[in-house]
Formats: C-alpha cells, structure tokens, sequence
C-alpha cells in the first residue's frame, strides 16, 4: 500500500513535487473568515489575517509563504478554492494516516479499528488476544524414574508384602503467580 493512496487517487492529476507540497503543513487563516464573501477574494490574505487567536501566536513566515506556493501552484481562482483544497488536503491525509493504522492493527492482532467505536474497544479485544497468547498449559512434571509405579490396597495389582507407595499429580505450577 502506497504512503499516500487515497491522496493519489484524488490528486492523480497533479505531479509528485505538487503532491508532495501538500503533504507538508498548510495553513489556514480561520480567525479572518467572518463572512462567506470573503471566499471570493481572488488573493491569499496577507501574513496578518493568518494570526492564530486560540494560540495567541502569530504564522511563521515559511509557513504563509508555503501557502503562497500552494495556492501559486494549484492555480488556486480564490480564497474559497483554497479553502476546498485545504480541507480535501487535510480529509484525505487522514485518510491515508487511518488507513495505515488499518493495515499495521490488522497485520499485528487481526483486528479492525473500522469495527470499533472507540480506541479502548479496540485495545481491549486486543489485550485478550494478547493475554489468551500467552496462555500455556498441561502436563509439568519432575520424575527421577521414566515409569513411576503405585503399591497400595487401593489399585488391583497390589502386593502386600512390598512398602506401601502413592502417586500424586498437583497442578502448582504457578505459572501466573
């Protein structure tokens, strides 16, 4: 399976360099939309606009200039066409990262994510597995002799005359403990 399969099988148009340009963070001004007639500005809002208010942080000037580029290169008409490539970017890069995580659960305990509500649902079909592997069992046992024999009135083959022998079997071998 390819790194980036659902990304290819949407972008099959576009070359590796430009693929690989939205493989890398893009940003996105979300504070400045306040209204949808900003989608159809046909330029990137400056450095500013890009101003992230919930981290208090201003954009990295690589990063709003990787944004130039992306929108340079995919010929981008306006800022609502931007914002369709961004979120397509960022659904099918998921995509690709889920699927991965498909693919490695299913190779390593035969499982399936996709079937599960939640991570720790996933996780706890898992530990069972885990730990079911890890049962061992039977016969353990510690003999001097290859063939032990048993001489009491309780068995048909008894000879009074000899000492009286038992055979025991205790299962301690504690192997959980």
């Amino acid at each position: 399976m390819s790194k980036h399969e659902n990304s290819w099988s949407q972008f099959c148009s576009v070359g590796e360099d430009q693929l690989h340009l939205l493989t890398k963070k893009v940003v996105m001004p979300y504070d400045y939309f306040d209204s949808f007639e900003l989608f159809s500005e046909t330029r990137l809002p400056l450095i500013d606009a890009f101003y992230n208010k919930l981290d208090d942080k201003a954009c990295p000037r690589r990063l709003y200039l990787h944004a130039n580029l992306v929108w340079n290169e995919f010929n981008c008409r306006d800022l609502g066409q931007y914002v369709d490539l961004y979120m397509m970017t960022d659904i099918l890069l998921l995509a690709d990262v889920f699927e991965q995580f498909r693919t490695s659960c299913l190779r390593t305990y035969n499982l399936d994510p996709a079937h599960y509500y939640t991570l720790p649902g996933f996780t706890w079909d898992a530990m069972f597995l885990f730990v079911e592997k890890g049962i061992r069992g039977g016969l353990s046992q510690v003999c001097s002799k290859r063939r032990a024999h048993a001489n009491n009135k309780y068995i048909p083959d008894y000879d009074p005359p000899k000492a009286d022998s038992f055979l025991m079997y205790y299962d301690v071998n504690n192997q959980y403990g």
